[in-house]
């Protein structure tokens, strides 16, 4: 799959992983504008890393299996991102 592509590809899926994830956003009461920038930014990245993260699951060399492993590496990445944000936002007002 062409390098452009899969940033395009990346940074859509990383939009919509994080659409669907609103109503966790609304709770924390974060800048939305800022978190949505954070998702394309880790689906750009978790799309260029996704067939390295996902290699096993496509078999064959096929352009499903490209956009498809793209596809996966960035909803894990917006998932791991969103994840580790939540953690980090419960520990600081925990302590407050």
């Amino acid at each position: 799959m062409d390098f452009f592509a899969r940033i395009v590809l990346g940074a859509l899926v990383g939009w919509l992983t994080g659409k669907a994830a609103d109503g966790e956003r609304a709770r924390i009461g974060s800048s939305p504008g800022n978190i949505q920038l954070l998702d394309v930014i880790y689906g750009v990245i978790g799309a260029l890393l996704g067939h390295s993260l996902f290699f096993w699951i496509i078999i064959g060399r096929s352009s499903f299996g490209n956009y498809a492993t793209a596809a996966l590496g960035a909803m894990a990445l917006v998932a791991a991102g969103r994840l580790v944000g939540a953690r980090v936002h419960r520990a600081r007002h925990a302590s407050h």
